[in-house]
């Protein structure tokens, strides 16, 4: 008997099956709650507010624009990013290597009050800006139609 006191599943193929199913569901419910890929680093991010929009800021000195790719789904919003190592012309040791390369990867959970599809991004000096714009509340009229 396991030593947890619980029983073992009679059909633990299929208990496994469901619990990869649980676990996708609530990646896609909370990504933040999950951890990124396995492999792949987090970027620094800064988020703030202002009376318009929420701001991203991400830090990403010597990646190509063309390597960054935005993906918005709803309100998540997953930054991919491939950087390259730099490779010198000559044969080289390296006597320290700290500098990151390989694929970065993060994924936010915008606000309700995100207006997603008039989202807009600019790279410049090594820093990601990504400006999702507040929506205005919006009322809602209430129609009553003909009574027959």
């Amino acid at each position: 008997m396991p030593r947890s006191g619980v029983k073992r599943p009679l059909f633990p193929g299929m208990y496994n099956r469901h619990l990869d199913e649980m676990r996708r569901l609530l990646h896609v419910l909370d990504p933040q709650g999950l951890t990124e890929d396995e492999g792949a680093l987090v970027v620094p991010m800064d988020s703030y507010e202002t009376e318009e929009a929420i701001v991203l800021e991400l830090d990403l000195p010597g990646v190509d624009p063309a390597a960054i790719k935005l993906l918005q789904r709803g309100l998540i919003l997953q930054i991919e990013v491939e950087k390259l190592p730099d490779t010198p012309a000559e044969q080289v040791r390296y006597i320290c290597l700290e500098r990151h390369f390989g694929r970065f990867r993060r994924t936010v959970r915008l606000p309700d009050q995100v207006e997603a599809s008039h989202m807009e991004a600019q790279y410049r000096c090594g820093v990601l800006r990504i400006s999702c714009p507040k929506g205005r509340e919006r009322r809602i009229l209430i129609k009553e139609p003909g009574c027959e």
